[in-house]
């Protein structure tokens, strides 16, 4: 008897480099480039918000690509849980030192 194992399904999904929680996180900044870019475009005209939707989107993707870089998938949920405690509490790993 045969078995098919997929070895696939232990790795984030990727999309253009962007791996996992980082995909949703991209895709807000994409929208919100979108809207900064119309906005842009109806006051100043189609080419500035043309140029500003470009230039967001690629600066968005750059440093979507360095957070994935320094946080992986699993530090970015600890981070952001971090940033809601208050400062005077200290949190400390479970290691013990000998």
């Amino acid at each position: 008897m045969k078995y098919v194992i997929y070895r696939n399904l232990d790795r984030p999904f990727t999309l253009l480099g962007i791996k996992g929680r980082y995909i949703a996180v991209a895709g807000a900044g994409l929208v919100s480039c979108i809207i900064v870019g119309l906005i842009c475009g109806a006051i100043a005209g189609t080419f500035a918000g043309l140029a500003v939707t470009l230039i967001l989107s690629v600066v968005g993707y750059l440093s979507i690509a360095e957070l994935q870089q320094r946080y992986p998938e699993k530090a970015l949920s600890r981070k952001l849980a971090s940033l809601g405690i208050p400062k005077f509490i200290t949190v400390r790993t479970k290691i013990w030192k000998r």
